[in-house]
């Protein structure tokens, strides 16, 4: 049976350029009040070998920065989703060199608190550009 979903909402967490380099290796995701209390059903990533350009205008990181990017939510009022490969939910296959799942990272309706959720890198992202993580959030 084919993945359906009822709404679709994309996420954009941005990492702010420092001059000199970003040194900072985790990032919160902001309040989404359109996300608050609904049932997560799945999660898609983009790289930029999809999206060049995020809506706020930002570049995305490069795959060479992703492979070190985990991201983790809490859900239920745990954090249950822990340190899940950002390029685990990457399903687009735009080019061989980057990584992908066939399918939907999908989920069985946990309720996320987005502001307690957040995406690390195993090093730090050294941008001195706004940089962003896009992710698509299906839910119901």
């Amino acid at each position: 049976m084919a993945f359906k979903t009822q709404k679709f909402e994309l996420v954009e967490l941005v990492v702010p350029g420092v001059a000199g380099g970003q040194t900072n290796t985790r990032w919160a995701f902001p309040d989404l009040p359109k996300l608050r209390y609904v049932s997560l059903q799945a999660i898609s990533f983009y790289t930029p070998g999809t999206i060049t350009t995020t809506p706020l205008g930002n570049p995305l990181f490069a795959i060479s920065v992703l492979k070190t990017g985990f991201l983790t939510l809490y859900a239920n009022e745990r954090q249950d989703i822990y340190r899940t490969p950002v390029l685990e939910l990457n399903r687009i296959q735009n080019s061989a060199t980057d990584p992908f799942a066939r399918g939907l990272f999908e989920f069985t309706g946990q309720k996320v608190t987005w502001d307690k959720s957040y995406v690390e890198f195993g090093a730090a992202p050294a941008n001195t550009a706004n940089t962003s993580l896009l992710f698509g959030v299906f839910y119901a």
